[in-house]
């Protein structure tokens, strides 16, 4: 992998022939932000999953990808976005001290019960100067459904808490911060903060909401088949048209003050 990701034609189109649109649009918005960091190899990824992030948005093979789910790692490896694949848990990595430059993991801890030990592992796997990339829900994530947002139109504050509890408790969100309290949690190891922004603003955040309900059928797919789609080529000529307004309506999600989600860049000290 070059030290800069280089930017790929039609990322958006090429991400939902393969996955739900939902997932897709918010996925994309992570690339933009991703493509402008460096990424020195070695490179490991926590938390690879299925490995579709990394088969359509790199731009060559990620060094490492980890995650204790042997299905999803299967998936990975029939995409081949990596070079090695590990069955574990992230916070015991079979792999020396400071052997990786980068690591990044995508929309991943906050599904971490105990976060700490991750983000231990990975100060340790790190180099002296090495980074570290992460992208997480902010405490607004919740809010900004569409649920939430009726809710607290009508003043019904004590309900909108209540559904929030059930909406985080659905999706398994563990951690979900304003950026001054994600800044000090993955700080403690030792980390110093390169940069921490907010993106997908409110606007972005609803539409994904709004298109849950209509990925069902890739959720089957995906229960059934561990993929969620079953013709991408088709998927994507059908969707065609979809791309092209979704890449114009996602400008500028990258920075958002009052963002949903939280991208945060870290290094390990010289």
């Amino acid at each position: 992998m070059d030290k800069k990701l280089k930017i790929k034609p039609n990322a958006l189109l090429r991400y939902i022939s393969m996955a739900p649109l939902a997932l897709a649009f918010e996925r994309v918005v992570e690339y933009r932000i991703l493509k402008e960091q460096e990424f020195e190899r070695p490179v490991l990824d926590i938390g690879c999953g299925e490995g579709v992030f990394a088969n359509i948005l790199f731009s060559s093979k990620i060094d490492l990808g980890i995650d204790p789910n042997p299905k999803e790692l299967k998936r990975a490896h029939d995409l081949g976005g990596y070079k090695e694949l590990i069955e574990c848990f992230g916070d015991k990595i079979p792999k020396p001290d400071g052997a990786y430059r980068t690591i990044f993991s995508n929309s991943v801890i906050e599904h971490i019960v105990d976060i700490k030990p991750v983000l231990a592992e990975a100060y340790r796997l790190l180099a002296p100067g090495g980074r570290l990339y992460l992208t997480v829900p902010s405490n607004r994530f919740d809010e900004y459904t569409f649920i939430s947002q009726i809710l607290l139109f009508f003043g019904l504050k004590n309900w909108q808490k209540r559904f929030s509890f059930f909406f985080n408790r659905f999706w398994a969100h563990y951690h979900y911060y304003d950026p001054e309290q994600w800044s000090k949690i993955v700080s403690e190891p030792g980390f110093e903060v390169v940069e921490l922004r907010g993106y997908c603003p409110k606007r972005v955040c609803m539409m994904n909401d709004f298109l849950v309900p209509f990925s069902i059928l890739e959720y089957v797919t995906k229960k059934f088949f561990n993929r969620w789609t079953l013709v991408p080529s088709l998927r994507k000529i059908i969707l065609s048209p979809i791309a092209l307004l979704g890449n114009f309506f996602l400008q500028g999600a990258e920075k958002s003050k009052d963002g949903g989600l939280v991208f945060i860049s870290l290094q390990k000290p010289t």
